[in-house]
């Protein structure tokens, strides 16, 4: 798998479009969630892409301290389904991290999980920081990594 970490500007066309059309599958089409996906923030992210070949197969981005949280955050972290279960999601979350420690190596990582993943996010340091609220129809949650 080739791993590609990118501000916006150095990402190509056809990456922006092969992110989008992985988070449209993923939180829109699979997950039934109607929701304004394209938000206006991916010009002020990094993105991290996981490529199997020409297939992107997992996906985050990230975004400095400050920008969303007084931590760095990652967010938007999905897997392509066929991935699911190996690992390329294991890929995409430790180095995200590594990434984020890198850029930002004391401001600590936030993410705005899905509820049913607090354990998942747990393996990996996070600590979850708020209660469970909805968001757009969804129970989320904080969790921090320090």
């Amino acid at each position: 798998m080739t791993i590609k970490f990118l501000p916006f500007s150095e990402c190509s066309p056809s990456q922006i479009a092969d992110a989008f059309a992985l988070r449209q599958r993923v939180f829109i089409i699979e997950q039934q969630c109607f929701y304004e996906d394209i938000d206006g923030a991916d010009p002020q992210a990094s993105h991290l892409f996981l490529y199997d070949g020409e297939t992107l197969a997992a996906y985050l981005r990230y975004f400095a301290p400050g920008t969303r949280y007084s931590e760095a955050s990652l967010g938007r972290i999905t897997v392509e389904k066929k991935y699911r279960g190996g690992d390329a999601g294991r890929k995409l979350i430790k180095t995200g991290i590594t990434k984020a420690l890198k850029c930002h190596p004391k401001a600590g990582i936030r993410i705005e999980a899905q509820a049913a993943l607090t354990d998942y996010y747990t393996k990996y340091g996070f600590k979850p920081s708020s209660e469970v609220y909805v968001v757009d129809g969804i129970d989320h949650i904080q969790m921090v990594l320090r």
